[in-house]
């Protein structure tokens, strides 16, 4: 049977993505919810508190305190924070709040959990901070996007609250989803009762339609369809009316080699009075 190209029209590309809890479990696998938060536990090794589940091994994420004019540990934190932010050793923290913030804490998400990026919009840490990506569009720093941490909580039904402190407009920091960042000077963030995230994972998909008009595909070169000494159709019936079924869609080069092959979820019958579009989803 003669293979048809396909036209470039029938080659169609989405940047979908997957979304789950940032907690792991010691498989790997998501614990928590858009409502629940795992139970951690905790250790402070050099001033640095790491939260696992399990063992301190499985981390999941850590608090550290950065400051300018602190300790050589706190600078040392400042400076590597500002690097990834801004790209400058100079640069100053004056994105929230409108003044420079030379003490903040920060959350570094595990790259386990972290994944390929948070998911902006997911955030609700101790039901009173969230993201504002629901509000505004994110500044791109050196690091990626970046939104503010803001004072509120996530609504059951999606929806979002929020309740403005003693600072411009709320905003308590910066939350960096690229790179798996949470910057608060907000002191109730340190200890938090609910902590819920999710990650974001990019699946990008080429998808082909493949289209067998009503004159295509409707014989079959199966030894069972035609008869072995004289070429001509056994089934009587078909010969005015043939019937195939369609089961499997091969995607060859110019080379003709096989390239991929898509099982239809079922057999599905083609004839003179019918066509068939199949949709082919390619991951890579």
């Amino acid at each position: 049977m003669p293979l048809i190209r396909i036209a470039p029209a029938d080659f169609v590309f989405s940047n979908d993505s997957i979304s789950t809890s940032c907690w792991r479990d010691a498989n790997g696998n998501p614990v928590g919810d858009t409502a629940t938060t795992p139970a951690f536990s905790s250790e402070t090794v050099n001033n640095v508190k790491n939260f696992y589940i399990g063992t301190p091994a499985n981390l999941q994420f850590s608090m550290a305190s950065a400051n300018k004019n602190g300790t050589d540990q706190q600078k040392a934190v400042y400076g590597a924070i500002r690097n990834i932010v801004y790209g400058d050793k100079n640069a100053v923290f004056n994105s929230w709040g409108g003044t420079p913030r030379n003490l903040f804490n920060v959350i570094s998400i595990s790259r386990n959990g972290l994944r390929s990026s948070l998911l902006p919009g997911s955030l609700n840490i101790g039901n009173a901070f969230t993201d504002d990506s629901n509000m505004s569009p994110p500044t791109i720093l050196n690091c990626g996007r970046a939104y503010n941490l803001i004072e509120g909580s996530i609504l059951p039904n999606g929806g979002f609250t929020y309740g403005y402190g003693d600072n411009v407009q709320g905003i308590r920091g910066l939350f960096l989803p690229d790179v798996g960042l949470i910057l608060s000077d907000a002191i109730g963030i340190s200890t938090p009762s609910t902590f819920i995230l999710h990650n974001e994972v990019p699946t990008p998909t080429n998808h082909v339609f493949i289209r067998a008009r009503n004159t295509q595909y409707n014989y079959s070169t199966n030894p069972s369809f035609i008869s072995g000494s004289s070429g001509k159709i056994i089934h009587q019936s078909w010969h005015n009316d043939p019937q195939t079924y369609i089961t499997t869609v091969g995607l060859y080069n110019d080379n003709n080699e096989l390239m991929a092959t898509a099982k239809l979820p079922r057999p599905y019958n083609k004839n003179f009075n019918n066509e068939l579009l199949i949709q082919i989803g390619l991951n890579f």
